[in-house]
């Protein structure tokens, strides 16, 4: 069975079965997820820069275009926090740091990494 277009991790498979009515779908739990991971990061870039402004930047964001303007002193506090809060080293990982393209890239890369919560969905 092929994977649906987007992220491969919004799908889940039970274990001990390939039966195609066995999979299940957690992709309005994982977006749910998603998007309380971009308003943590939204407050995390607004506290590091000082700038409240960046509370209401949209996903598609450049985290380092004219909106938010990390430097490196901000961008690493923000992987410092997002280790913090999420457990996930984004530098460890990313070693092209790709996940920092944008606050929406961002918040995926952590939400892949980071286990649902219970009771979300």
């Amino acid at each position: 069975m092929s994977e649906p277009k987007g992220r491969g991790a919004a799908w889940t498979e039970e274990r001990g079965t390939s039966d195609e009515g066995r999979r299940r779908l957690t992709a309005p739990r994982r977006r749910a997820e998603d998007t309380a991971i971009a308003d943590e990061l939204r407050h995390v870039l607004a506290g590091a820069t000082g700038r409240s402004e960046l509370l209401r930047i949209t996903l598609d964001t450049p985290l380092f275009g004219t909106a938010v303007a990390l430097d490196s002193l901000t961008g690493t506090l923000l992987l410092r926090e997002v280790r913090h809060r999420f457990g996930v080293d984004v530098a460890r990982e990313d070693l092209n740091l790709d996940a920092l393209a944008t606050l929406g890239t961002l918040a995926a890369f952590v939400s892949q990494r980071t286990p649902l919560t219970a009771g979300s969905g």
